[in-house]
């Protein structure tokens, strides 16, 4: 059985327009893989951002709210103070 030099002529050029589909739509999937990798990883760089801002916050207001706590602390016992100042005062004066 002899084979021609046009069959493997037309064998050769299978192959080579196999493989120019190949390497084509090969590398056309691996960069849409390079770019989404590189999407999700600038998505997960930004949670972590949004994450970092949020914890600080949150330390903020939980420092804020034990300020006004301390605050809300004083005010009540001035006021207790100048409660039992009154008193004593109206009590004296009563008492005259």
């Amino acid at each position: 059985m002899t084979i021609n030099a046009e069959f493997w002529v037309a064998v050769a050029f299978l192959i080579f327009v196999a493989l120019m589909i190949y390497m084509g739509v090969h590398r056309r999937v691996l960069d849409a893989l390079d770019q989404r990798s590189a999407r999700i990883r600038a998505e997960l760089d930004e949670a972590l951002r949004l994450k970092q801002e949020a914890q600080k916050l949150v330390e903020e207001y939980r420092r804020k709210h034990q300020e006004a706590e301390r605050e809300a602390e004083t005010i009540v016992a001035s006021a207790q103070a100048e409660a039992e100042r009154v008193a004593a005062e109206a009590k004296t004066k009563m008492e005259e």
